[in-house]
């Protein structure tokens, strides 16, 4: 297993262990749904617009990296 890493705009750093970048990148989509979507932009990020899933399992793509 390697530890993958993701970092919002706003500085979080998210971690998962997977066996690869793509189990990662799926493991960091499932987590970052619309509920956690929102949760993240609650504390994180208020008074900003909520964005899509969409959005957010693209920058998902670019972001992860080994850890």
């Amino acid at each position: 297993m390697t530890s993958y890493k993701m970092t919002c705009s706003c500085g979080d750093t998210m971690t998962v262990d997977a066996a690869t970048r793509d189990e990662a990148v799926a493991k960091f989509k499932s987590m970052m749904d619309e509920t956690g979507i929102k949760a993240h932009m609650d504390e994180k990020h208020p008074g900003e617009p909520l964005i899509s899933v969409a959005d957010c399992h693209r920058m998902i793509e670019q972001q992860v990296s080994p850890a």
